[in-house]
């Protein structure tokens, strides 16, 4: 049997309690019976939204929208500050005030009867009506009547009752139900003539209204700061370039398809609902990849600068420090990729992925400023760029120490190589050398399937885990000394307390790769080496104790940090087989998942159900049951349905929401964070934070528009989810 997922999973459903055991998912009901169904979920097709923009670019008269409005008919019209337009499919018109006579009412014919209740037509914001039934939303109340006589309504629920006052909308819905939006919060009104009353505590977003629709998607609300979709039970707030050209929405018009049409002083607005699937969205991201973030004769996939806000036609790839852990995790993506489906397109993109990433350990031999054999460069630029040693030059360096004591000063910081082709970068990092490994493992043990093939590997992996043996566990640079973050010796994470909160993360990351590089190569002298450091220098105890900066259940570390933990969960828990060394790893992940399990990140929720599925873990409490959670798939599944199709970095703020609740400045750089008051991260097409190893708990987020981000953080979590069985469509 296999369970079906269809739809969004905001929070844990208040009927059901999820529980997963070895391969199957029991769900146990408020009846008590159990549902069960085997891995994988199966993913149905889903609603994708995204936003379709129009200006006067689409033939608007104005970008100052007034109002929007359909006929009889579903032609569309809007009102705007130069003129009236009607939508003829994919553009707007320009038309006479007479074609839209009606749809713009100023004053609604039973006013008079009114007066007595509602002294100034000011105070009138919107009527409704239904079956002989007026609402009347009004400064001073909710009013019930059919045009002549009238009631102050004050709806109530089993918890509270409120005597509204401000309400700014009303409309009824398609089951007949009338809905209220005022500062207070929201209500609704079912057949039975029961109210239900929501607000911040219950989930609404925000409460300074503007209008309602209500449509076959369910309500839609307009605000001052954003857009609301409400819809069995679940809140959607929509704010940001992302999905609204101006977020002050002055009306809202849904059509029978469900799509969302706003007006703004920006112009309108269209949020679609396309029918979709993961696999579809996989080859979206994929197409994007291709079109807009190659970058080098490498192919290396990074962001793309836009030279105008949102203009992706406009788009060239720029270089990041980050081309070694970037690219490794791209090819773990591509490896999963083609044993999930076979295609040999996969195989290539993985193929050229590794040469890419080998480059960086190639680049590095030679030039003015060799480095000792075996390091890796943070990236790569070629020559015929401006000279990046401008920007990084001696007073970049004495900026940094200003914030970091142990910074490191080098200078060049980007030497030319051998050929005189290429700057590559140095001072090179543990995330570097994580992605390294992450994705040569990946890419061994799902592509390579010759003894050449997988001898190009083992020379790979030797000569950067040779290079930090000869180096007493450190990254050496150019300069003969190491580099600020790749420290793993014993003396540094053992003795140095100025490496107390690197401690965990890299005494797991240096067994990682010596586990890896004995996987790969079989030479016995990696385990030994890695045996030594987890029992007799206690490396294995030093990772069940990663370090927290918040204490709490919802506790944020340094999210990178983290994502870098459960890439080396990944290998060190599927890899190794000693009971003593894996029920310490066990240890580690299944505490670090409970810090991250409110984030709802579908590559550490993917690795957790990969290393902990079906295992127990035994210690002097008794026998522990490892795993996961159904909420460990089905968030996870939710989050990649959620993952929007726009990745542009538009700015986003959560910080103004009501169900916020806000939490401690935790990296000491006063950048407010905070949670839903479900106890969740606000998902993810709700912020701006779509990386794997981004701070999803921050509030606010910067951009102008400028650049465009790649979607592979997508592919390596939905592939993850194919190949370890949890995913089917």
């Amino acid at each position: 049997m296999i369970l079906k997922f269809r739809g969004h999973f905001h929070r844990l459903s208040l009927c059901g309690v999820f529980a997963v055991v070895l391969s199957t998912i029991f769900v146990a009901t408020a009846s008590g019976a159990d549902v069960a169904g085997e891995l994988p979920i199966m993913v149905s097709r889903f609603d994708q939204q995204v936003q379709v923009p129009y200006t006067t670019a689409n033939g608007l008269p104005s970008n100052d929208v007034l109002q929007i409005a359909r006929d009889d008919n579903g032609t569309l019209f809007a009102k705007t500050s130069k003129g009236i337009a009607r939508f003829e499919d994919p553009s707007w018109v320009a038309v006479d005030d007479s074609v839209a006579a009606g749809l713009f009412p100023v004053d609604s014919p039973w006013y008079a009867t009114l007066a007595e209740h509602v002294s100034r037509r000011g105070m009138v914001r919107a009527v409704a009506e239904h079956e002989g039934e007026i609402a009347v939303a009004a400064e001073n109340g909710l009013f019930l009547g059919d045009g002549k006589n009238w009631s102050l309504a004050l709806p109530g629920d089993e918890r509270r009752r409120w005597a509204p006052l401000d309400v700014r909308a009303v409309v009824y819905d398609r089951d007949g139900r009338l809905w209220f939006a005022s500062p207070q919060g929201v209500g609704y009104r079912s057949d039975d003539d029961q109210w239900t009353l929501l607000d911040g505590t219950d989930g609404l977003p925000y409460n300074d209204f503007t209008c309602i629709a209500a449509g076959p998607k369910g309500i839609w609300f307009g605000t001052k700061n954003g857009a609301i979709r409400y819809s069995d039970g679940v809140w959607e707030f929509r704010q940001g370039r992302r999905w609204l050209l101006d977020n002050h929405v002055r009306d809202i018009v849904i059509t029978d398809d469900g799509n969302a049409w706003f007006a703004t002083a920006g112009g309108i607005s269209c949020i679609q609902f396309r029918p979709t699937t993961l696999e579809e969205k996989a080859k979206f991201y994929e197409a994007e990849i291709e079109k807009y973030h190659r970058r080098t004769s490498f192919g290396y996939v990074n962001p793309a600068v836009l030279s105008a806000p949102g203009d992706k036609s406009t788009a060239v790839p720029t270089y990041s420090d980050n081309d070694g852990f970037n690219t490794g995790l791209y090819l773990g993506a591509m490896s999963m990729a083609y044993t999930v489906t076979g295609d040999a397109t996969y195989r290539q993109h993985a193929e050229n992925s590794f040469r890419a990433l080998s480059f960086l350990s190639e680049v590095t031999q030679g030039g003015p400023h060799p480095a000792p054999r075996g390091f890796i460069a943070r990236n790569v630029i070629p020559i015929t760029d401006p000279d990046p040693n401008q920007r990084y030059d001696l007073n970049y360096d004495m900026g940094r120490t200003k914030r970091d004591s142990l910074w490191k000063i080098i200078q060049p910081r980007l030497p030319v190589d051998a050929t005189g082709k290429w700057y590559w970068k140095c001072d090179s990092s543990s995330d570097e050398l994580d992605g390294h490994f992450f994705g040569l493992a990946t890419y061994f043990d799902h592509v390579c399937e010759t003894k050449a093939q997988k001898d190009e590997v083992r020379k790979v992996v030797r000569r950067i885990i040779d290079h930090l043996l000869a180096n007493g566990l450190s990254l050496v640079d150019h300069d003969g000394l190491p580099t600020r973050w790749a420290h793993f010796s014993p003396d540094d994470l053992n003795r140095n307390s100025a490496w107390v909160a690197e401690r965990g993360l890299n005494s797991y990351s240096i067994l990682t790769y010596l586990l890896i590089a004995h996987h790969i190569t079989g030479d016995p002298k990696y385990r030994e080496a890695y045996l030594k450091l987890a029992l007799d220098h206690g490396y294995g105890m030093n990772g069940m104790t990663q370090m927290r900066l918040l204490e709490g259940p919802n506790s944020p570390g340094h999210q990178p940090d983290d994502n870098m933990a459960f890439m080396n969960y990944y290998h060190l828990i599927r890899y190794e087989t000693d009971p003593k060394l894996l029920n310490m790893y066990q240890y580690a992940i299944r505490v670090n998942w409970k810090y991250e399990r409110p984030e709802r990140n579908s590559f550490t929720n993917f690795i957790y159900g990969a290393c902990s599925l079906g295992k127990t873990r035994t210690d002097q409490w008794g026998e522990v049951d490892l795993s996961p959670p159904s909420e460990c798939f089905t968030g996870a599944i939710d989050t990649l349905q959620r993952y929007p199709l726009d990745l542009i970095e538009w700015p986003m703020s959560n910080a103004h929401r009501l169900d916020l609740v806000q939490m401690g400045d935790h990296d000491g750089h006063g950048a407010p964070i905070g949670r839903r008051v479900d106890g969740y991260v606000f998902p993810i097409d709700e912020r701006q934070e779509t990386y794997w190893d981004w701070n999803p708990w921050k509030l606010t987020s910067g951009g102008d528009g400028m650049r465009l981000r790649p979607g592979f953080h997508y592919l390596l979590a939905y592939y993850m989810g194919r190949v370890h069985g949890f995913i089917a469509e």
